[in-house]
């Protein structure tokens, strides 16, 4: 199948509930979203990633339409209870919350896992002789996209939430795809990105190992062959990953369409950008993200010494960067 198929016929999404939903102590409401979308070009697999949970929380005793929005996004095969924290933090400074799985992650996954195991995801689409290249890393990015529009939506019709004040927040690969939906479409007035920055190019050359430009001039057979060697099926998937990182690290036509400094223009002053990174990420670097930041009109980059990428404290870290950066939004 085509892994850069684009003949998805646009369809209304389908959405079912709400459901009762708890989460960090709180009540909220569930959903379930159903909102087809051609990714790979697999029947199979663009069925299982075209449909997601959302949940949604609010602040009890403040006017819906007057009650600020944070959407929350987790990193690459998260699901979205990781973003647990953000609940407690943000409903009692009267803010609301509303969370999602991004494909590849959670309920959205072909693995059908909680346990964010990246590798474990990509076997799935071995197993299904499904491709994953740097043309389903931007199908991905057009999908949540169009989700951030499709979660808006429902948030609005459904709870009444109108506010012109939407923060995003992203966690690693939550942020690029919190930034693009930011930079390209317009959304939010304040982009809030842990563990990662906005350039995709950037973003994706750290994550990879410095030996990822030898895998380019490897054939498939003795890729899979090395990657075995080293560990087993993983290994192979592994590599694998490591060959579509490194066409990432390129900005060809496809992968500058993805990548969400390339709408830095559409960013206005008055849309606030802020970064926070570890100082010890040995995935995201510190300077990386603090370059990104200084290219946009109000942004700026926190670097937390001795932090990883992720980790014990980050969670904290993380309460703290929110609950200041959207003090003036409590009520």
């Amino acid at each position: 199948m085509d892994p850069d198929c684009k003949s998805e016929t646009p369809s209304p999404p389908t959405v079912y509930g709400p459901d009762p939903f708890e989460l960090a102590g709180r009540r909220g409401c569930r959903y379930w979203v159903q909102h087809p979308f051609a990714f790979t070009g697999h029947l199979e697999v663009d069925d299982r990633l075209s449909g997601y949970p959302v949940a949604i929380f609010q602040p009890h005793g403040r006017p819906a339409h007057d009650t600020p929005l944070v959407i929350g996004l987790q990193g690459l095969g998260a699901p979205f209870q990781w973003n647990d924290f953000l609940i407690p933090t943000l409903l009692d400074q009267g803010i609301a919350c509303l969370l999602f799985d991004t494909p590849g992650g959670g309920e959205r996954s072909l693995a059908r896992s909680h346990d964010g195991d990246v590798l474990g995801e990509l076997q799935q689409f071995t197993q299904r002789e499904v491709p994953v290249s740097a043309g389903f890393v931007v199908r991905l990015f057009e999908a949540v996209a169009r989700d951030f529009r499709t979660v808006l939506d429902l948030a609005a019709e459904r709870h009444g939430l109108t506010a012109d004040r939407l923060a995003l927040f992203g966690v690693s690969l939550g942020t690029l795809l919190s930034a693009f939906a930011f930079t390209r479409d317009g959304i939010g007035t304040r982009l809030l990105g842990t563990i990662g920055h906005a350039n995709l190019p950037r973003f994706a050359c750290s994550y990879a190992p410095w030996f990822r430009p030898l895998l380019t001039w490897l054939p498939d057979r003795l890729l899979g062959w090395v990657g075995g060697w080293m560990g087993g099926d993983k290994g192979k998937v592994g590599l694998s990953f490591v060959r579509v990182l490194h066409e990432l690290s390129f900005g060809d036509p496809a992968v500058r369409a993805a990548n969400p400094m390339t709408y830095l223009h559409r960013v206005s002053r008055d849309r606030r950008v802020r970064f926070l990174v570890g100082g010890n990420d040995p995935r995201v670097r510190p300077r990386d993200a603090i370059a990104c930041a200084r290219r946009f009109p109000d942004g700026d980059c926190y670097v937390v010494p001795g932090l990883d990428h992720g980790g014990p404290d980050f969670i904290d870290h993380a309460r703290y960067f929110v609950s200041t950066q959207l003090g003036d939004w409590c009520w």
